[in-house]
């Protein structure tokens, strides 16, 4: 299953548990008509601004009830935009039990289908793409319900205040084995702001346990259930849900700039290829705001630290003594290093071939990884970042993208020749960028697991001796999480992040 953009899928369990349908005695909408019996439409918003938009419609087809779910987010990189979208779908009987579902994610040009059935206790899942196909069978979660389950235990519980409820929610694209436990608070009435209308609102608190991590947010309904404003906050980003009309939702608009307004400034400029080490100091702003802890790698040691700064050096690694290590058995712990995943795909026979052709007869893990890195610069001809986080496979054949294209379609070939590696997010310093000088910016690159150390190499900025003028904020081997979310996550961090470079040396 495909994990690449969690907010997108995160939106979808939320309306699912809020899925609106017309006004009535709450006996009678447990039994709905036939035929189409909700089309609604909410607007997305990040921050303030407008960055997409979600329709949803149920629909009774004799015993079966049929969701369809669809959210279209935008934002804008340097000028770049970027549309995800997600089609979701699923029918259940009217009395809430799960029969099938099937969903597309798109991100740039490339599509994601994914379809399951569930029978007999089990679930088949079977996701495609570039016409590939993987199957999965599991034990389907006993109990778990999808959108109108989701919606039936909601009217059945009602929205008296102190009323509190669980519901397991099955959503494949964020665990395939387990269900979602989404909890709920009902609070008081309220009266609430609906683009510039005054409504009477119950307030609901909800939180989402997921794989990643709990996701808390607050919905405001109507006495029937209908969602009127939906605020949740996603990586530290506050991305709120409005009820709206056909035109308001579809309404044209600029997404907000994802990249640009994150560049960090520092003082001073650096010289990437003179570089031998440099020591920084780096703080988040604003208050309950943290730093994450720093990675540990071959490149940087991280020093002292509280919960708003530290300190750490970066240094550019000698790597002359690993240059002739011999491959190893890994040690079972950099296992999850060598698995194929969603967004780094190293089974695709695609990325086999290539991978085989570009490491030709060398073995030595040093000398493989850096003709991968080479192969991976040179046959990147559009550097673009219009490209929306796309997965190892898309690269392999579009052949297009940013840093985080770069990174994956690296780590995928790594894996594909027998050698660990995972991605590091965090920031590079660049002269100049979108009319600022002296800059650090949100950066992907690869880590190469060679003689039990993470080597880094930057397929983007075409260095195999990577320059200490980065810094690394995660590491991830992106096989429970997607790239977006990552992304999303430590851009909160790089907001209002400042960073001092204390000390400088050269080679």
């Amino acid at each position: 299953m495909t994990r690449r953009f969690t907010v997108i899928v995160f939106i979808g369990v939320l309306v699912a548990v809020r899925s609106p349908v017309r006004a009535g005695d709450p006996l009678k909408l447990l039994d709905p008509p036939q035929g189409q019996f909700a089309d609604d439409w909410m607007l997305l918003m990040l921050g303030d601004e407008k960055v997409g938009y979600a329709n949803s419609t149920i629909t009774r087809n004799g015993d079966t009830i049929t969701a369809r779910m669809l959210t279209v987010f935008s934002i804008a990189r340097a000028d770049n935009k970027v549309e995800i979208s997600m089609l979701q779908t699923a029918e259940e009987t009217v009395d809430g039990h799960p029969r099938e579902f099937e969903s597309a994610t798109k991100m740039g040009i490339v599509e994601t289908r994914t379809r399951g059935v569930i029978a007999d206790g089990k679930v088949k899942l079977s996701t495609t793409q570039f016409g590939q196909t993987t199957d999965q069978t599991s034990e389907f979660p006993p109990g778990a319900v999808m959108t109108w389950g989701s919606y039936r235990i909601t009217i059945e519980k009602g929205f008296a205040p102190g009323t509190t409820y669980d519901i397991d929610v099955y959503e494949p694209a964020m665990s395939a084995e387990k269900p979602i436990r989404a909890h709920f608070e009902v609070g008081e009435k309220k009266t609430i702001d609906v683009l510039g209308k005054q409504r009477e609102a119950v307030e609901i608190r909800s939180t989402l346990s997921t794989p990643q991590g709990e996701m808390p947010s607050v919905s405001y309904v109507d006495d029937k259930g209908n969602p009127l404003r939906v605020e949740v906050q996603i990586a530290g980003l506050k991305m709120t849900m409005v009820a709206a009309d056909r035109e308001i939702a579809l309404r044209e608009f600029n997404p907000p700039e994802f990249f640009v307004d994150t560049l960090v400034p520092v003082d001073r400029s650096l010289d990437r290829g003179t570089l031998a080490a440099v020591d920084y100091t780096i703080r988040v702003n604003g208050a309950g705001r943290k730093l994450p802890p720093l990675p540990p790698t071959a490149m940087q040691t991280p020093g002292e630290s509280d919960a708003q700064s530290a300190k750490l050096r970066v240094r550019r690694v000698d790597t002359r003594a690993l240059r002739d290590a011999p491959i190893v058995p890994p040690s079972e712990e950099l296992n999850e290093f060598l698995v194929s995943s969603a967004s780094i795909n190293s089974k695709d026979p695609a990325i086999i071939e290539m991978a085989a052709n570009a490491a030709g007869d060398e073995t030595r893990p040093y000398y493989v990884a850096d003709r991968l890195r080479t192969h991976v610069t040179d046959i990147i001809k559009e550097k673009s970042l219009a490209v929306g986080f796309g997965t190892a496979s898309e690269v392999c054949r579009n052949r297009e993208g940013d840093c985080t294209e770069h990174a994956v379609l690296l780590a995928a070939l790594g894996r594909a020749r027998g050698i660990p590696t995972r991605v590091v997010v965090g920031l590079a310093y660049v002269p100049s960028f979108a009319g600022k000088t002296n800059v650090f910016g949100f950066h992907m690159w690869t880590q190469f697991n060679i003689a039990g150390q993470w080597i880094d190499l930057d397929a983007a900025l075409r260095e195999t001796d990577c320059s200490p003028a980065r810094i690394a904020l995660a590491t991830s081997g992106l096989n429970d999480v997607g790239i977006g979310e990552i992304a999303f996550a430590i851009m909160d961090v790089i907001t209002g992040l400042k960073i001092e470079i204390v000390a400088v040396e050269e080679r």
